[in-house]
């Protein structure tokens, strides 16, 4: 398979399964696929999913860390967001 051929076929297996994840699924998602691919499995999957290398590389870190897609069912740390006008 040539690189075109693999990017589209990483980019077609994400369409079909993507909206059913949350950030840190996909996150660990797409480490994955880049773990699998080896030397340069980042670019690729990057430029496939068009999503920043920095993402793959931080789900890579939490994969490699053993920290687990449903820790405490939380996606973002507490506190985040718009805060209350008053």
């Amino acid at each position: 398979m040539n690189k075109v051929e693999v990017m589209r076929d990483i980019s077609d297996r994400y369409e079909t399964c993507s909206r059913a994840m949350n950030e840190r699924q996909r996150r660990h998602w797409a480490a994955g696929e880049a773990l699998k691919l080896g030397r340069g499995g980042i670019t690729l999957v990057s430029q496939a999913l068009r999503i920043s290398p920095n993402t793959i590389k931080r789900g890579m870190m939490e994969i490699a860390s053993g920290e687990s897609a449903d820790a405490d069912n939380r996606i973002r740390k507490r506190g985040g967001g718009r805060k209350p006008k008053t």
